[in-house]
């Protein structure tokens, strides 16, 4: 349990029986959603709304132009931080902060970026 592991259990799974003194823990099953596309502007804008379900997050830059991403309320800056160069692509996990919203903003107005988000 988990006050014998002195650990906190968020969310649900499965435990196996311990086998050799390894216990080995199963997470829930992921379920992607539909894959989408937002268009990203040469201004920051959010391309991505926050979700406290989300458990992953796939971006991928199918333009031909520069993305660059930023995370929460914090504008995205052309060429700083995460820059994504044509089908450069960003895979963010629950220990990232992929729940968070995401701003972008590109080199040239109608930028497209896939998204694929895990819930």
């Amino acid at each position: 349990t988990a006050s014998l592991l002195n650990a906190t259990v968020v969310g649900t799974g499965t435990a196996a029986t311990p086998s050799g003194g390894v216990l080995t823990v199963q997470g829930p099953i992921q379920t992607g959603n539909a894959p989408a596309a937002v268009t990203v502007g040469a201004s920051s804008g959010i391309a991505v709304a926050a979700n406290s379900s989300r458990t992953g997050l796939a971006l991928v830059n199918t333009s031909a132009n520069i993305i660059s991403i930023g995370f929460g309320a914090n504008a995205a800056v052309l060429y700083s931080g995460i820059t994504l160069y044509p089908a450069g692509s960003l895979t963010l996990n629950i220990l990232d902060g992929c729940q968070q919203a995401i701003t972008a903003i590109a080199s040239a107005a109608g930028s497209n970026l896939a998204v694929q988000e895990m819930v």
